[in-house]
């Protein structure tokens, strides 16, 4: 706790410089672009990240949507313009999955910490009953954590958004401006990968948005009561010489 003290007239304004809790999304991506266009990488000053908590920073790269690989598929944007797309999914949970997001969250702004404490999709359509997906992550001692979310229920676009989420609260994943949870250098890169076992081809995954959900704090003024018995005296000496 740090004491900051400003004079002003004949008072002593004391703040105290307290934690205060942010919202609970720490990072939201909402996918928009031009329909067919490769996702590819999302800087953090992109529009399509929506939230963006003051106690997040990032790595060199925000966000990119990798695919491609190993007879998988490139994101795209979907016809509407409003879904990274992928038509042909990965067949196996691997931490390498070669149809994932990776998202670059680093340390935490001066004076901050944020916790993650579950991940979330929003799906617009997904054609084949074996998708899953998981979070997955590399520890500071270079280990790799694979968080299984579970199987995606089969829906076209025209459904409503289905919202899945993986609870992290026991994976303890903390950032304080000096390390991370899940890098030893601070830029770790978190990931998202989406698999399909049958490796149909045609799976048409469409995921509208993707959110790191958490708490954080950072050190901002908040005046206490002394601060504003100070201000009551200054404004009482400031009155009585106006009468004189």
């Amino acid at each position: 706790m740090k004491l900051l003290s400003c004079g002003l007239a004949a008072a002593i304004c004391v703040v105290v410089m307290r934690p205060v809790h942010a919202a609970p999304i720490l990072v939201e991506v909402d996918f928009s672009g031009a329909g067919g266009s490769a996702v590819g990488v999302i800087a953090s000053s992109d529009a399509q990240f929506t939230v963006v908590d003051p106690a997040v920073t990032f790595g060199a790269t925000a966000f990119s949507a990798v695919g491609g690989a190993s007879g998988t598929s490139t994101w795209v944007y979907d016809a509407t313009g409003a879904a990274a797309a992928n038509p042909d999914l990965h067949t196996a949970s691997t931490f390498g999955a070669p149809t994932r997001f990776d998202v670059d969250l680093a340390f935490a702004a001066a004076g901050a910490t944020y916790t993650i404490t579950s991940v979330e999709i929003d799906v617009r359509a997904s054609n084949s009953a074996g998708t899953n997906w998981d979070f997955m992550y590399r520890k500071p001692d270079n280990t790799t954590a694979i968080l299984p979310g579970g199987a995606i229920t089969v829906q076209s676009g025209a459904d409503p958004i289905t919202t899945y989420s993986i609870d992290v609260t026991s994976e303890n994943l903390t950032a304080t401006d000096s390390a991370t949870a899940w890098s030893a250098s601070g830029t770790g890169k978190l990931r998202l990968g989406f698999y399909e076992a049958t490796a149909s081809g045609n799976d048409n995954f469409q995921v509208d948005a993707i959110r790191f959900i958490g708490t954080s704090s950072s050190a901002v003024p908040e005046p206490t009561a002394a601060c504003l018995l100070g201000l009551s005296l200054a404004g009482a000496v400031l009155a009585r010489r106006r009468l004189r």
